[in-house]
């Protein structure tokens, strides 16, 4: 039998790769996430672009087997041909501690594939 001992919840988290042509601010990634500029859930859309940003890993350094093992090998081949291509590659983590919305993307998988915008958040623990 094992036991655990120490701080115990039940909250989930989502790892998280974009590849974007343009750098990333908030406003850019909530229209890049599908919110429309004049939709009634603005605010909710503003908050989950900024958790998402915040929860961007600045220090993580990124290899080929590094991508392949967190998001696949179809991300990682995506990645390997952006990586010299001017695109901006960020890595991070979201969780469902942070507010509904980002509780919301935390608990769902999804990948966003554009010509000049590409999100992987398969990497779901919940």
């Amino acid at each position: 039998m094992k036991i655990r001992n120490g701080f115990v919840t039940n909250s989930s988290s989502t790892n998280f790769i974009i590849m974007s042509k343009e750098e990333l601010t908030v406003d850019n990634l909530y229209k890049k996430l599908g919110f429309l500029e004049d939709s009634p859930l603005k605010e909710v859309g503003i908050q989950l672009a900024s958790c998402i940003l915040k929860g961007i890993n600045q220090e993580e350094k990124l290899t080929y087997n590094k991508v392949r093992k967190m998001f696949g090998k179809s991300t990682a081949n995506k990645w390997k041909s952006y990586k010299n291509s001017g695109y901006y590659i960020l890595v991070g983590k979201t969780n469902s501690d942070d507010n509904i919305i980002t509780s919301f993307f935390t608990t769902d998988s999804f990948i966003i594939d554009d010509d000049d915008f590409f999100l992987d958040g398969q990497n779901c623990i919940w």
